[in-house]
């Protein structure tokens, strides 16, 4: 995540390292999402 807010990195890295970095992202906050609802469900 760190990487994808740093603009020379997103200015100068291959659109593809971007694209993967971008997919890294997304993996992770989708896992973050169902760790989310597991706890609220545990909470219950």
């Amino acid at each position: 995540m760190m990487k994808l807010s740093n603009e020379r990195f997103v200015a100068n890295a291959k659109p593809e390292v971007v694209e993967i970095e971008r997919k890294k992202q997304a993996d992770a906050e989708a896992r973050i999402k169902v760790l989310e609802e597991q706890l609220i469900l545990m909470r219950k």
